[in-house]
C-alpha cells in the first residue's frame, strides 16, 4: 500500500469511526447536555452571549448578567479565537460549534496520532491501529456528557506537539518548530491552562529521552528546539492567554493553593483499573440510570466521576506490549516514562509523591483535580498500542517470545472466567467500605443497587476474558504461519469498536432542544421586575435573556466576588439588599420587591423601603480597605448612608446627591449625576481594574468602593460620567499573536527555501 493509499484507509477509518461514535449527531439536531452537564448549566448561556455580541461585531470583554458583573473573555469564557470553535460558530451559529467539536477532534487526534506512529518507525497497519487506539479512546470521548471540550481539543493536538518534537530533534528543520507552535498555540487558544501544562511536560520528557551523542549538542538541540516551540506556541496564543494571566493575578486561583486544596478530585489508585474494568467502582454520575433507590451507583473515591479512563481491553493490552517490546526504544521508555508520571500524579493526594510535587514544582500549588493527568497515561498506552501491534502482528518477536505471550493471554483470559463466576462476591468486598463510610450497617434492603454493580463488574470481566482470549487465539493463528497482518489489523479494529463505540456512546445524552434559544423562553415579566436591578438568586440561564443576576455558575471568579457570594450566602437581608437585589426569582414563582422587602424586613427597625439603587451618590464616605469595605456590608451598614472607598483623597459628609443611568451597555454604563457638592459616585457593578472612568469627558480615577463595588469622585453639579471596559490587554495580546503568527509561517517558508536548495 502505498503512502496515499495509507492516508485513504485512515482518513475513511477515521470518518467511520467519528460518525459512529457520535452518530445521534449526524442522524439529528439535538443538542448535547444532562442535569450534571457544564454545556447546559454554563456552557450554551455562555455560547448564546458569545455569540450575541459576535453578531454585533463585539468581542465580549465583560459579562454584566452574573455575579453583578464578571470578566468574561479574560476568563477563558469565551475562547473565540480557536479557529474550530470561532469559525464554526461565526459561520453556522453555536449550537454546531457545540454539537460538532468532538467529532471534529476524534478525527484531528487520529491523523495527528498517526503522525506521531509514523515518525517513531511503526508499520502502516500498525500506525492505523495506533491511531484508532488513540482516537476512540473514552478519556477524551466520554467528555461529551460534561462538555468538557477544551480538554478535548487539548489532548487532540498533542500527538502533533510530540510528532514535531521528534522530527525537530531528528532533523533540525525549522518547520517543526513551527508546527509545534501550531500545537500549543491552538491548545492555549482553547483555554484550558492546566492540559497545556501536562502537555509540555509530556514533550519535555519525550525531548529527553530522544537526546543522542554527542550528548551536549543533542541536548541543546533538543531543549533549545522545545523551548522555541513553547515560546513561540504561547506568543501566538497571547491573545487569549495573556488577559487570562492578568485575569489569574485577581482570582483566589492566582494565590497558591492549599495542598488539601491542590489535591482534590484525585484519582484513587485504584480507580486506574477503570481502564480496562470501567464499571467496577459504579462508572460514571449524573445519568438517569446512574442513581437507584436514591443511592448512586457509582461508589469510587473520586467524588464525582463524569468521565471513564477506559480504553478498550484490546488496546491496552496492545499499548503494554509495545511498552515493553516496541521497536523504538527511545520513544518507548518515553512512553513508559509519561504513562507512570500520568498515573502517579493523577493520583494526586493518595500518595507523598504529590506532596513533594507541591513543594518543590510552583505549578503545582497553583492546579487542582490532578485526575486530569490521567489522560497521559491513557494517552501514552494508546499510542504505545501501535509498537504493540507491530511486535505481535508485524514479525518482530520470535517464536518464542509469541508462545509466552500467548501463553500468558490464555491464562489471563482463563482467569477472568473464573472471576466472572465470583463477579458478585468480588463487588459486594469492594462495595463494603462504601458502605460502612456511609454509616449503612446492613445495605440487604438495598438489593437493586447491589446487583447493579455486580451486573458492571460482571460485564468487565466478561470483556476480558473474551477479548484476551481472541487475541491469543489470534497469536496461535499466526504462530501456525495463517493469517495476514492486514487481517489482524482489520480484527483488532473491529473487535477494539465494539467495545469502545458502544461506550462512548454511552455517556452522551441530548436535550430535545435544537436550538440554544429554545431552552431559554422569554420571561417578559421577570425582565420588567427586575428593571435596572438583579435577581436573586439568578443564574446564567437568564444570560441568554439580557436579565442580570445575583447569582451564577462560573469556576473562574475574581476573588472578590468570591468573597461576596460568601456573604450572600449568609441570606442577610442587608447584603442582599446591597447587590442591588431587586426581585426574588425561583423555578416556581417570581417575586418583586413590594413583595419580597416585608420578608427580608422582618424584625428590622428601618430596613429600606425601596432595593438599593445600582448607581447612587453616597451622603458620606470614608477611607477603608478592602476587608473594611466587606465587614461593613456584613455588619448591616448602608452604602447609600455611609460607603468605604478604598485609598481616597478625600472624605466628607452630608453630600446630597442623585445618579441616573443613562446607557447600559456590558463595556459602557454612561450616568448622569447632579449632586450638592464634591462626592462620590458609586456603580453596585463589580469591581475589576480593566475598567476605567471619565467625568465630563476627562480621564478621572477609578476607586473601589464597599469591598466590590466601582465608584469614582465627582465635582458638585451635574456631570456625565462613563465607565468603559479597556480591552488594551486583548489588543497587546492579540499584536503578540499576529507577530508569532508571522515567525512561524516565516519558519516554515524558511524551511521550504532551504529545501528546495539543497535539492537544487
Amino acid at each position: 500500500m502505498s503512502l496515499k493509499g495509507e492516508k485513504t484507509v485512515l482518513g475513511i477509518a477515521l470518518i467511520l469511526l467519528a460518525v459512529l461514535t457520535y452518530w445521534t449527531i449526524f442522524s439529528s439536531s439535538r443538542l448535547p447536555g444532562g442535569e450534571m452537564s457544564d454545556t447546559v448549566s454554563q456552557g450554551y448561556p455562555f455560547f448564546s452571549y458569545t455569540e450575541s455580541r459576535l453578531s454585533r461585531g463585539e468581542l465580549p470583554l465583560w459579562n454584566p448578567y452574573i455575579f453583578c458583573g464578571v470578566p468574561f473573555y479574560a476568563s477563558f469564557s469565551s475562547p473565540v479565537f480557536y479557529p474550530l470553535r470561532g469559525l464554526p460558530m461565526v459561520l453556522f451559529g453555536p449550537e454546531a460549534a457545540i454539537r460538532f467539536l468532538f467529532p471534529m477532534h476524534l478525527m484531528l487526534a487520529g491523523l495527528f496520532a498517526w503522525l506521531f506512529l509514523k515518525s517513531i518507525g511503526v508499520s502502516r497497519w500498525g500506525s492505523l491501529v495506533g491511531a484508532f487506539s488513540y482516537a476512540s479512546g473514552a478519556w477524551a470521548n466520554t467528555l461529551f456528557y460534561a462538555g468538557h471540550g477544551s480538554k478535548i481539543i487539548c489532548w487532540a493536538w498533542l500527538p502533533l506537539l510530540l510528532w514535531a518534537v521528534i522530527k525537530w530533534a531528528k532533523s533540525s528543520d525549522s518547520r517543526y518548530i513551527g508546527i509545534g507552535a501550531i500545537a500549543i498555540g491552538m491548545q492555549g487558544l482553547s483555554s484550558h491552562p492546566q492540559m497545556i501544562l501536562y502537555s509540555a511536560g509530556c514533550a519535555l520528557v519525550l525531548a529527553v529521552f530522544m537526546i543522542k551523542k554527542p550528548l551536549a549538542r543533542s541536548i541543546f538541540q533538543n531543549l533549545g528546539g522545545l523551548s522555541a516551540i513553547l515560546l513561540l506556541g504561547g506568543a501566538l496564543a497571547a491573545v487569549q492567554l495573556y488577559p487570562g494571566y492578568l485575569f489569574s493575578t485577581h482570582t483566589s486561583r492566582g494565590e497558591d493553593l492549599s495542598l488539601e486544596a491542590a489535591s482534590s478530585y484525585s484519582l484513587a489508585p485504584e480507580e486506574t483499573l477503570t481502564m480496562v474494568l470501567p464499571g467496577m467502582f459504579g462508572m460514571r454520575h449524573g445519568f438517569s440510570d446512574s442513581m437507584i433507590g436514591g443511592v448512586p451507583v457509582y461508589f469510587g473515591r473520586l467524588g464525582l466521576r463524569l468521565s471513564s479512563e477506559f480504553m478498550g481491553v484490546g488496546f491496552f493490552i496492545l499499548g503494554l506490549l509495545g511498552l515493553i517490546f516496541g521497536k523504538s526504544k527511545k520513544a518507548r521508555f518515553a512512553l513508559s516514562a509519561l504513562a507512570i508520571t500520568g498515573a502517579v500524579v493523577s493520583w494526586g493526594g493518595y500518595t507523598p509523591v504529590f506532596a513533594v510535587l507541591y513543594k518543590i514544582i510552583p505549578v503545582f500549588r497553583k492546579l487542582r483535580a490532578p485526575h486530569m493527568a490521567a489522560f497521559v497515561t491513557t494517552s501514552s498506552l494508546a499510542l504505545a498500542a501501535g509498537m504493540g501491534f507491530d511486535a505481535l502482528f508485524a514479525g518482530e518477536l520470535n517464536t518464542v517470545k509469541l508462545k509466552k505471550i500467548m501463553t500468558v493471554l490464555a491464562g489471563a483470559s482463563g482467569l477472568f472466567l473464573i472471576m466472572m463466576l465470583a463477579a458478585d462476591p468480588i463487588s459486594r468486598a469492594l462495595q463494603a467500605s462504601w458502605w460502612t463510610k456511609n454509616g449503612i450497617a446492613d445495605p440487604s434492603p438495598f438489593s437493586a443497587i447491589i446487583t447493579r454493580r455486580a451486573s458492571l463488574l460482571f460485564k468487565d470481566f466478561l470483556r476480558v476474558f473474551t477479548i484476551t482470549g481472541l487475541i491469543a487465539a489470534m497469536v496461535f493463528v499466526l504462530r501456525k504461519g495463517k493469517g495476514s497482518v492486514w487481517l489482524f489489523a482489520l480484527s483488532i479494529l473491529a473487535v477494539s469498536s465494539a467495545e469502545l463505540i458502544p461506550f462512548n456512546r454511552s455517556f452522551q445524552v441530548y436535550l430535545p432542544a435544537t436550538t440554544i434559544e429554545s431552552m431559554y423562553p422569554d420571561t417578559p415579566l421577570l425582565r420588567e421586575m427586575a428593571g435596572e436591578g438583579r435577581v436573586f438568586p439568578g443564574g446564567n440561564h437568564l444570560v441568554p435573556l439580557g436579565i442580570r443576576s445575583v447569582y451564577g455558575y462560573h469556576a473562574a471568579k475574581p476573588a472578590a466576588t468570591d468573597r461576596l457570594l460568601t456573604l450572600v450566602g449568609t441570606s442577610s437581608p442587608w447584603i442582599l439588599r446591597q447587590t442591588a437585589m431587586t426581585t426574588y426569582a425561583s423555578s416556581e414563582e417570581a417575586a418583586g420587591w413590594e413583595q419580597f422587602r416585608p420578608v427580608l424586613a422582618e424584625g428590622i427597625p428601618g430596613y429600606p423601603a425601596d432595593p438599593m439603587p445600582r448607581a447612587f451618590i453616597p451622603r458620606s464616605v470614608a477611607v477603608g480597605s478592602v476587608d473594611e469595605g466587606f465587614d461593613a456590608i456584613a455588619g448591616g451598614v448602608n452604602p447609600q448612608i455611609r460607603s468605604f472607598v478604598v485609598e481616597t483623597p478625600s472624605v466628607y459628609d452630608g453630600v446630597v446627591g442623585h445618579a441616573e443611568i443613562l446607557i447600559d451597555l456590558p463595556e459602557l454604563v454612561r450616568v448622569r449625576t447632579e449632586t450638592s457638592g464634591s462626592g462620590y459616585l458609586i456603580l453596585a457593578d463589580s469591581w475589576y481594574p480593566n475598567w476605567k472612568v471619565s467625568v465630563d469627558g476627562n480621564n478621572a480615577t477609578l476607586y473601589r468602593a464597599n469591598g466590590w463595588m466601582r465608584a469614582v469622585q465627582v465635582p458638585g453639579g451635574e456631570h456625565t460620567v462613563e465607565f468603559t471596559y479597556s480591552n488594551s490587554d486583548v489588543i497587546l495580546g492579540g499584536i503578540i499573536s499576529g507577530a508569532a503568527l508571522l515567525l512561524i509561517m516565516m519558519s516554515i517558508l524558511f524551511s521550504k527555501i532551504k529545501k528546495k536548495r539543497l535539492n537544487a
